[in-house]
């Protein structure tokens, strides 16, 4: 694992496959806005209620870049930091609980089922509570969506709640809101997801 800090930005976050940081304007490709609009990438997403297109995405990206202090959104790249594969997101830091929201996707077709959303997630973590000090995440999805649950579980996240048929989901059928959470104290770093750490940043559990 590599951390790259960068004042006045998000750091650069080096996992054993990926690479975590902010989007730029350059970053927006048709690509990638098309797998934004894509039903297969987005059926579990807000964004499927408003067809996304470059202008939107850049006034999300360009608003996220000049909050880091509320939020942090990373771009998740592949291929050494070569190609944006998805984005792992706080979008709201409460810094008075010093807590904050989890979000992800992985959309490229490419790289979906390797096992990316949980290193994105694990990376997250170490953010969060080794990096920013925060005590507590959590995150929600749509009851049904097993591939959250799943890496939200190999995270070390555990169901706290449900609000109950809160959402719409694709089928237009109302379901319950989970919702799991983690404390810092009880998140375990995993050299198989971050790669080797170095010995400053191995700290107690």
């Amino acid at each position: 694992m590599k951390i790259i800090q960068r004042p006045g930005r998000l750091p650069v976050i080096r996992t054993r496959r990926l690479v975590l940081r902010d989007i730029t304007l350059a970053d927006i490709t048709p690509e990638y806005v098309a797998w934004l609009n894509d039903p297969e990438v987005n059926r579990y997403l807000e964004v499927r209620f408003q067809p996304q297109t470059r202008a939107s995405v850049e006034e999300y990206v360009l608003a996220r870049l000049a909050d880091i202090h509320g939020s942090a959104h990373f771009g998740v790249y592949d291929q050494d930091g070569a190609r944006l594969v998805g984005t792992g997101t706080l979008p709201c830091i409460r810094r008075d609980h010093g807590s904050a929201e989890v979000s992800f996707v992985i959309g490229h077709a490419d790289a979906r089922g390797k096992g990316y959303a949980t290193e994105t997630v694990h990376a997250l973590c170490w953010y969060a509570f080794r990096l920013d000090g925060l005590a507590k995440l959590w995150g929600g999805y749509y009851d049904g969506h097993a591939g959250s649950h799943k890496v939200f579980a190999k995270n070390g996240f555990r169901i706290e709640g449900r609000i109950i048929k809160e959402l719409v989901d694709w089928r237009g059928e109302r379901v319950d809101h989970v919702l799991e959470g983690l404390l810092a104290e009880d998140f375990v770093p995993d050299e198989r997801l971050l790669g080797p750490l170095p010995p400053e940043m191995v700290l107690e559990a």
